[in-house]
């Protein structure tokens, strides 16, 4: 259980983080389709979008989390 509360828990650190969203978003079971809709809220909303294409190991911690 613990390394679920880690900080980006479920990412993969050589991924991107627009690959990060897919990845986990198939993970869960959201359709492509979906996703490809929600992509820019979620990019928003973790305030990310400089960084989107930045592999999630170049990410601080925070950005990490809000990813």
């Amino acid at each position: 259980m613990a390394p679920l509360i880690e900080v980006g828990a479920g990412l993969v650190g050589d991924l991107t983080g627009r690959e990060n969203i897919y990845l986990n978003g198939a993970i869960l079971g959201i359709a492509k389709a979906e996703i490809k809709r929600k992509f820019y809220d979620i990019v928003a909303f973790a305030e990310l979008e400089e960084f989107i294409d930045t592999p999630i190991k170049c990410y601080s911690s925070g950005m990490q989390a809000r990813l």
